[in-house]
């Protein structure tokens, strides 16, 4: 048998050639299918023993050369964990951008009732609804007695017994205006009465600020302060002065009037008629 001599490079693919030309079947004299004879001196055990040989000098049998290390991929628990989280990111960022995207159904908030915001004390009615009559755009007085110029009036809401005397000319000098609270509001459809030295004085109408109880007639020991200041020749000094007085001690009669401080004989004559106790 001549002598081959093979490089390291070319060596597996020459063994692999030779153990097939060794193992195949051999046809051209058995027929196809039968068994290829042995060759001549080669046994099971020198077959091994060349394997072997081959195996020293060349380190291993040729053979499906590896996967390299670094190309192969291990599957670890601690792997799986990373990629399901990822994958759960992934899943939680693209929902939540889908639901910002959705349109959504907005929620009406409830409305407030226009009176909502009403003071306390005002009503259950919405703001603005009368309680009471209405406020009339001007008021009409009658201001008669010692004036230039006697007669109806009309002023705007709000004013005072001062206001009318000047719509009706102003008083006459004879007139004694010491007697008249000239401060008082007016009352729509009420009547002045100017009067003169001598004359009786007409109470305050009660829509002025007059005494409930027993009608018009005011009482020293309940009125408030701005009570007993509508009374005719009654301003506010004279009301706190009254107030005061009565803080020592109830009125007994209405002749102690002329116990407090500015009220004399004349002025008790005008307001008898008017208070009580």
């Amino acid at each position: 048998m001549p002598v081959v001599t093979l490089t390291e490079r070319d060596a597996p693919r020459a063994v692999r050639e030779r153990l097939a030309r060794l193992t195949t079947t051999d046809t051209s004299r058995h027929g196809p299918g039968a068994p290829a004879a042995a060759a001549p001196g080669l046994t099971a055990g020198a077959l091994a023993g060349a394997a072997q040989r081959y195996a020293d000098a060349h380190g291993v049998l040729p053979g499906p050369e590896p996967v390299p290390h670094r190309l192969r991929i291990r599957i670890t628990p601690r792997g799986v964990l990373v990629v399901a989280l990822a994958v759960a990111l992934v899943a939680g960022a693209v929902a939540l951008r889908a639901a910002a995207t959705r349109p959504g159904v907005a929620t009406p908030l409830p409305v407030p009732a226009p009176w909502a915001s009403a003071s306390p004390g005002a009503g259950d009615g919405p703001p603005g609804e009368p309680t009471g009559a209405p406020a009339p755009a001007e008021l009409v007085v009658d201001v008669v007695g010692a004036v230039a110029r006697p007669g109806v009036v009309r002023l705007p809401p709000g004013s005072r017994v001062v206001d009318a005397l000047d719509a009706a000319g102003g008083a006459l000098t004879d007139a004694d205006v010491a007697r008249l609270n000239l401060a008082r509001v007016l009352v729509d459809g009420e009547q002045v009465v100017v009067p003169r030295p001598g004359d009786p004085v007409v109470a305050a109408p009660p829509d002025a600020g007059g005494g409930a109880d027993g009608g018009s007639l005011v009482d020293l020991n309940t009125a408030d302060e701005a009570t007993l200041d509508t009374l005719p020749g009654i301003g506010p000094v004279l009301a706190a002065r009254i107030v005061e007085h009565r803080a020592a001690g109830p009125f007994a009669s209405v002749d102690d009037l002329v116990d407090v401080p500015g009220i004399g004989q004349a002025l008790l004559e005008d307001l008898r008629d008017l208070v009580r106790v």
